[in-house]
């Protein structure tokens, strides 16, 4: 089994998909990933480049493993975000600008402090 499939098998469970449903979004009648673990076949480009656009991550993680300094939580929650709808991503954005104030209140109270 490659290294490259085990990183578009990890992506598919975090989406929730299946294999032929990532065929499907490929534009493929069945599913390649049996193909892809048995190596008989590989990814094209195209479809290397389809899975980064699908999946939300570089060709270089694909490929070879190099994060972006994202953790598998941080992935998560942009795969989530991007499910939202406008509402939802509008909440969303709220609450991160209500914590960036917070943290930025909290740091500048204990700075002010220590002085």
């Amino acid at each position: 089994m490659s290294e490259l499939y085990e990183r578009i098998l990890e992506q598919t469970e975090l989406l929730g998909i299946t294999g032929k449903e990532l065929g499907k979004l490929l534009g493929l009648k069945k599913s390649p990933m049996t193909d892809w673990k048995n190596q008989k076949s590989n990814p094209t480009l195209g479809q290397l480049v389809k899975m980064c656009e699908i999946f939300a991550t570089s060709a270089d993680y694909l490929l070879y493993g190099k994060t972006d300094t994202l953790s598998k939580d941080q992935w998560e929650l942009i795969n989530t975000y991007e499910r939202l709808d406008r509402r939802g991503q509008h909440k969303v954005h709220s609450v991160i600008y209500e914590e960036t104030e917070r943290v930025m209140k909290h740091s500048y109270t204990k700075r002010k402090n220590a002085i």
